[in-house]
Order: structure tokens, then sequence, then C-alpha cells
């Protein structure tokens, strides 16, 4: 094969592969929060379901923790899933918060309206 086909092979080949690619960050985890309470769930409870934690923080003094599921795209739409819970001083969820821009989450969040 002459050394410019092969050249040309090699190149359209990587363009394809690396245009239709994508990177994740996080780990999957449900969707389903029905089982968080505020007040009752505890930390260790969250471990358990859970495991650890993407990311750690504080507000306003308390604890905060991050589940994060993140999958970007080259080309094309991007995905967010992000369980955000803030702990009260007992180390019970105190409010936790869900975001979701995944076509199967938005469309049950967008069905309880």
């Amino acid at each position: 094969m002459p050394r410019f086909i092969y050249r040309f092979s090699v190149l359209l080949i990587f363009s394809v592969v690396f245009s239709t690619s994508c990177v994740t960050n996080g780990r999957p985890f449900p969707s389903d929060v029905s089982w968080i309470k505020e007040g009752v769930t505890t930390q260790n409870e969250v471990l358990k379901i859970l495991g650890d934690p993407h990311a750690v923080g504080s507000s306003s003094g308390n604890p905060t923790w991050t589940y994060g599921y993140y999958k970007y795209k080259l080309f094309g739409k991007s995905y967010i899933k992000e369980l955000k819970f803030y702990w009260d001083k007992s180390t019970a969820v105190g409010s936790f918060s869900f975001n979701s821009s995944f076509p199967d989450d938005t469309q049950k969040l967008n069905s309880k309206k």
C-alpha cells in the first residue's frame, strides 16, 4: 500500500474515533431518591447505598456530599447527574437536591409536574 494511502487511512480512522468519543467522570447511581428522608436518613445509610461521595464540601459551616455522574461528548449533547446532601449537625440529611439532564430522568421529573 502506498505510504500516502496508509497515512490517510490512519488519520481517517483516528478522526472518526476521536470525533465520536465521550468521556465520563464519577460513577452511575440510582435516580430514585424516594428513600432519602430529611432529618431521618443518616450518613452511614447513604454510604451503604451510594458508597463514597464524588466530592465533599461545606455550606454554612455544615458538610456537603456530592454524588456525580458526568458524561461529556465532543460532539452532541453532554449529560450530568448530581445528588447533593446538606448534612445537619446530627449527621442526618438536613436537605438534599437532585439534578439530571439524562433523558430518562428529565422525562420522569417532568411527568411529576
